[in-house]
């Protein structure tokens, strides 16, 4: 059971690293999101119990942060179509399992208001990140007020890992500090010649993101709890909405060595497509695969439950 909790962990953890992808997404699709959810928000009451679940969730997500930041970042500079297809058929894969939470055929309009208001928070959040895409900072000085402020961003991204269909790395952009926490701290976390800087930034971040974690995950659980039809119609909307926000990081990797500095294929959708058939038809390969992974992961579940029982 560690193991599995560690491999799902891993899998949760590339959500902090990929643009668009929210790591309470991928913990519904591997089936310990309630779990988690109770977890954190019961981690004092529960003690035991809690943190033989949190312990290798969380090593899992800090082992593949550590692990994946270059290599994914890699990829996305290489090729973001054919990377992030992937991502984007993980959640095509799993929308039906949160589908069958929902009672469609209930008319049900506070219901719908719920689903309808998050994929306009998503949508926000998207047109956010177009507006400001340059306004980003690349370090931050050390200094009191930088302290606060990482604490802040710690606190506030933590939601994205409990609210499904909110990217954190999209948050981040949005909020302009992308590129100053994760690709200049995180994906530059082995090297060692700037631990002192490192550690000013990780620090308080993890302490926010951990006190968000705790807040946001007992908010989650009681919703769930109390308006349970009204926050899965409400996940559902976001979930779907993050695909939008996932297509919308795609860039043609022609434009420049570096996925930062390319231009976003939505620019000139169709030059894209006609130019690169070899790497649009290699996408939606991949992009079956991804789908074919998420229900494999969903299956995988279900058989584990039955187990349990």
């Amino acid at each position: 059971m560690f193991l599995i909790l560690l491999l799902k962990g891993f899998i949760i953890g590339i959500a902090f690293i990929i643009p668009g992808v929210s790591g309470g997404t991928l913990a519904i699709y591997l089936g310990i999101y309630d779990k988690l959810l109770h977890s954190i928000g019961n981690v004092f009451k529960e003690f035991k119990k809690s943190v033989s679940f949190l312990i290798p969730v969380f090593l899992g997500v800090g082992i593949s942060v550590i692990l994946l930041a270059k290599l994914l970042g890699f990829l996305i500079d290489k090729n973001s179509f054919v990377t992030l297809c992937f991502f984007i058929g993980l959640i095509i894969g799993g929308i039906p399992s949160i589908s069958k939470h929902i009672d469609w055929k209930k008319k049900d309009a506070s219901g719908y208001a719920s689903m309808f208001f998050s994929v306009l928070l998503v949508v926000f959040l998207l047109v956010g990140k177009l507006m400001f895409k340059n306004a980003g900072v690349s370090s931050f000085e050390m200094n009191i007020l930088n302290v606060f402020l990482l604490l802040i961003l710690g606190f506030v991204a933590s939601s994205t890992m409990i609210i499904p269909g909110i990217s954190g790395s999209a948050l981040l952009m949005v909020l302009g500090f992308y590129t100053a926490i994760v690709t200049n701290v995180v994906g530059e976390v082995l090297d060692f010649s700037q631990i002192t800087y490192h550690l000013y930034v990780i620090i308080p971040f993890l302490i926010g993101a951990l006190l968000g974690i705790i807040v946001f995950s007992k908010i989650i659980e009681n919703l769930l709890r109390k308006f349970s039809i009204q926050t899965y119609k409400a996940i559902f909307g976001f979930i779907i909405a993050s695909t939008l926000v996932i297509f919308f990081e795609i860039k043609d990797p022609s434009s420049a060595l570096l996925w930062d500095n390319q231009t976003p294929i939505y620019l000139d959708l169709w030059n894209f497509l006609s130019k690169n058939l070899l790497s649009v038809l290699f996408g939606f390969i991949i992009l079956g695969v991804g789908i074919y992974i998420s229900k494999l992961l969903i299956r995988f579940e279900g058989k584990m439950k039955k187990s349990e029982l």
